[in-house]
């Protein structure tokens, strides 16, 4: 979703340099406009790619992080245990004492 206006900007920034470079070199009305159509297309196909590749990218991203974090949220938690079990096993050689 982070990525939903992407396609259309690589389209329509495309579409606007090929039309001036078209106003520019002097070309006939109906050449420039077929130029232009060809560029939108080509990039069209070219913006979805690069939006597939980004997604993907950002997908695995927020996997790795998640792992991340469930990760550090297990290593939190063996060491609460661990400071638990202590705690306990110290109440036990008070009480014994």
């Amino acid at each position: 979703m982070k990525l939903q206006y992407l396609r259309a900007f690589i389209v329509l920034l495309a579409g606007l340099i090929a039309l001036i470079i078209n106003m520019k070199t002097g070309r006939e009305v109906t050449i420039s406009l077929l130029i232009v159509l060809i560029v939108i297309v080509v990039f069209y196909f070219i913006a979805e790619l690069v939006v597939e590749i980004l997604q993907k990218g950002l997908e695995k991203a927020a996997e790795k992080d998640r792992e991340l974090e469930e990760q550090r949220r297990m290593e939190e938690r063996s060491e609460a245990l661990k400071e638990e079990k202590e705690s306990e096993a110290a109440d036990v050689m008070e009480e014994e004492f």
